[in-house]
């Protein structure tokens, strides 16, 4: 629900996303960042943030002496997300530009790591698997991607809980915008459709965020 929700904290509060997100998701996005920081960056190269949002993952990633750019069809969060790099001096380090995640305007094998925090569970199927191929089309071969998305948790009747509440945030959140219904994407097995091999998953939150790691063959 906390993803489905998400969309709607982008439209109407662009300088509360981040309370928001953080509030939706329970805390977890914060610690979903924190392990992608600790334990996903590389320790030299470049990073590039599909659905960058204000920046944060990016910002830290500068402060560690990487190469970043950040992707983002939401031109206030960006902005947000420009104003923080220059508060740090990170300019000539992070590049934020606006786009769309299942079209890059970006070169081939450009980047080490891509990873994209959320946005995914904001997609239909199709876009996905488009952003998943353009994930593959610009990181450099062997290289990471790392997806954050919904999830559901195990167990029958608690999975069915929560489903039943997807299907009523839906019919609510698309009263006030253009989110409409779709499945929680089977993130590994579309992965491995792209050329892309999953290599663990780490759940948080009881499964309703995961965390997928994955290589590019």
């Amino acid at each position: 629900m906390a993803t489905i929700l998400m969309r709607l904290s982008e439209e109407w509060t662009p300088r509360q996303y981040d309370q928001c997100i953080s509030l939706l998701t329970l805390g977890q996005d914060r610690i979903l960042r924190n392990y992608i920081v600790n334990r996903i960056l590389p320790r030299r190269g470049s990073v590039l943030d599909l659905g960058c949002g204000t920046g944060t993952l990016l910002i830290e990633a500068g402060r560690r002496g990487l190469r970043g750019v950040g992707v983002d069809i939401n031109k206030s969060l960006l902005e947000i997300a420009r104003n923080r790099s220059r508060k740090h001096n990170l300019g000539r380090w992070i590049d934020f530009r606006v786009g769309d995640v299942t079209d890059l305007p970006l070169n081939n094998d450009s980047f080490d790591l891509v990873v994209s925090t959320l946005v995914a569970s904001e997609l239909q199927s199709k876009d996905f698997e488009m952003l998943l191929s353009e994930a593959r089309r610009v990181v450099v071969p062997g290289g990471r991607i790392a997806i954050g998305a919904e999830g559901l948790p195990r167990g029958r009747t608690v999975a069915g809980f929560f489903s039943l509440i997807r299907r009523l945030s839906f019919r609510l959140v698309s009263k006030f915008s253009r989110v409409r219904p779709h499945k929680v994407h089977e993130i590994a097995g579309a992965m491995s459709l792209v050329g892309i091999t999953p290599k663990y998953r780490v759940r948080f939150l009881g499964g309703l965020l995961e965390l997928y790691v994955a290589e590019a063959r």
